[in-house]
């Protein structure tokens, strides 16, 4: 299986991630009775797109591979006594159970570790550049920059990956595993995926704000 156009998906899920975080953020305003001009951070709503824009193209490509390497229908052969083929001569396809099954073990497992690592990381770096530079309106050390990434990456994935990860493991296991089943197309999984990802990006909108907020003031 060749991998579908990734412009179009890419920009799909950047779309999609303005959407979450504007809902993030207009809820996050309603649960601390704040107005929503004064609660709106486009900053925010950039980092998340920035985000899809990066993590899509990789996801994409996986999705791909598992599917090539893990074809989700077999062919249901004719029988000596004669079954029926669909219109046009074509073999009836059934869903192939072990196939959809590792599939999804392994994009629950590997694929879900290395998206919330990147996650973590991301969010490390993109708060060192960005959020304390805004706060404490002074240079980075260039000289120890590699030890500040280092520093603020291992921090945050030694502080988020996990309850991370549990959170994932209550959702995305049923998305990935419908999206296995009964879609055929990486590029529809994709945008199913993306619908389902609107619910998970409020949620991950809100908990990046609250571990932001305690890593700056850990700082």
């Amino acid at each position: 299986m060749s991998a579908p156009p990734l412009l179009p998906i890419t920009i799909q899920a950047c779309a999609l991630s303005v959407v979450s975080s504007l809902l993030a953020q207009v809820l996050g305003a309603y649960q601390n009775t704040t107005p929503l001009v004064e609660a709106f951070d486009w900053v925010a709503v950039l980092k998340f797109v920035v985000f899809a824009f990066i993590m899509t193209p990789p996801n994409v490509l996986w999705q791909t591979f598992l599917e090539s390497s893990l074809p989700g229908k077999r062919k249901v052969l004719a029988s000596e006594k004669g079954e029926k083929r669909e219109q046009g001569g074509k073999p009836k396809e059934s869903l192939n159970i072990p196939n959809t099954i590792i599939k999804t073990l392994l994009d629950q497992s590997f694929g879900s570790c290395v998206n919330t690592f990147m996650f973590c990381a991301y969010m490390a770096v993109w708060d060192l550049f960005v959020v304390q530079q805004q706060q404490q309106q002074q240079p980075l050390d260039v000289a120890a920059l590699g030890g500040l990434v280092s520093a603020a990456v291992a921090s945050r994935v030694s502080s988020d990956f996990v309850p991370f990860m549990k959170a994932g493991w209550r959702f995305w296991p049923w998305v990935s595993l419908g999206n296995f089943a009964l879609v055929s197309d990486v590029a529809t999984r994709n945008l199913v995926g993306g619908l389902a990802g609107i619910a998970w990006g409020v949620y991950v909108n809100l908990f990046a704000a609250g571990s932001s907020a305690v890593a700056v003031k850990e700082e």
